[in-house]
């Protein structure tokens, strides 16, 4: 369980199994990560924080995130 203080960064990885769905996810990659807070976006590999799986609307997806201070340190 990550405690994240609100105003935290992120490193943020969504893996989006629907092609058409992934697009309209990149189409509004800016979006996502300010509302998010996510200073890092996509081509991670999250492995200091959190990671689960959905289905939603018949379409598999898995979103990870860590605090960008986790993130760096595992470069």
């Amino acid at each position: 369980d990550l405690e994240l203080d609100v105003e935290e960064r992120i490193a943020l990885e969504l893996t989006i199994d629907d092609d058409r769905v992934a697009d309209l996810v990149d189409e509004r990659e800016d979006l996502i990560r300010e509302e998010v807070r996510a200073d890092e976006l996509g081509g991670l590999d999250v492995e200091n924080g959190e990671r689960k799986e959905w289905e939603v609307e018949g379409v598999s997806m898995t979103i990870a995130i860590e605090p960008l201070a986790a993130a760096e340190a595992s470069d």
